[in-house]
């Protein structure tokens, strides 16, 4: 099919053509799982050249609204944030470094898990309990095997989320842990904090099994509490001296 020619402001064409196709795939023109036309055929259609169209798709990459492969056209793929929040990353890491970034991302780490905690105690069903179950057995046996320590608590705190079956706080919450994963290795690495941290886990574990949303939302709150403690002791002086 052909189509019609557009104008772009030269100044800044990458960005127009973006415009553009958004509103292309908002009002339908391309639908989720369709192909975008050719790099050629957007060249032709924008009258730019090759840099300026693949300036754009990068950038529709990175929005989460297009998805690339080598040798094949782009296409229209389900909204998601998970790729701005994870261009949010870098800014992350230096935050974190401050005394102030480091309470900022603590405090919101709280506020979700012990909102979600209180709902998976509500809403938490046989299958989710037995992937819990199943954690709670594999960080028991690791003993003091940091690296996959670290994996097990982030899944353990996932399943936890994801009960609550919200696409967008389920992406928020997994970019949250993917950020404070530096804290996870730091404090799993303190002699006896494995135990301590299995410990935790059970007593929410316990709650849950119970469906009971205060003693789930007490048991999460001191965990974290107590993460929070052994982090800071550890990072403080360091970042005392940064800020």
């Amino acid at each position: 099919m052909t189509r019609p020619r557009r104008e772009v402001q030269r100044r800044r064409v990458h960005e127009d053509i973006v415009d553009y196709l958004l509103s292309d795939i908002k009002s339908g023109v391309y639908k989720i799982g369709e192909e975008l036309p050719s790099e050629r055929d957007l060249m032709d259609e924008f009258q730019v050249g090759r840099p300026a169209i693949r300036e754009s798709l990068l950038k529709l990459e990175r929005m989460g609204v297009i998805e690339t492969r080598p040798g094949v056209r782009a296409r229209v793929c389900e909204p998601s944030v998970s790729p701005l929040l994870e261009e949010m990353g870098n800014v992350v890491d230096l935050d974190l470094q401050t005394r102030e970034g480091l309470k900022t991302y603590q405090c919101a780490r709280s506020f979700f898990e012990n909102a979600l905690v209180r709902i998976a105690a509500q809403n938490i069903d046989d299958q989710q309990l037995e992937k819990l179950r199943s954690l709670l057995d594999r960080q028991k046996a690791l003993g003091d095997r940091l690296a996959e320590l670290t994996e097990v608590d982030v899944e353990f705190h996932e399943v936890i989320a994801a009960v609550c079956g919200n696409k967008l706080v389920i992406a928020l919450f997994h970019n949250m842990g993917k950020w404070l994963v530096e804290q996870r290795k730091t404090t799993l690495a303190r002699p006896g904090q494995p135990k301590r941290a299995y410990e935790a886990h059970k007593r929410i574990y316990d709650a849950l099994v119970a469906h009971d949303p205060q003693q789930a939302e007490k048991a999460m709150t001191e965990h974290l509490q107590q993460v929070e403690e052994i982090y800071r002791s550890i990072v403080l002086p360091h970042t005392d001296s940064k800020e």
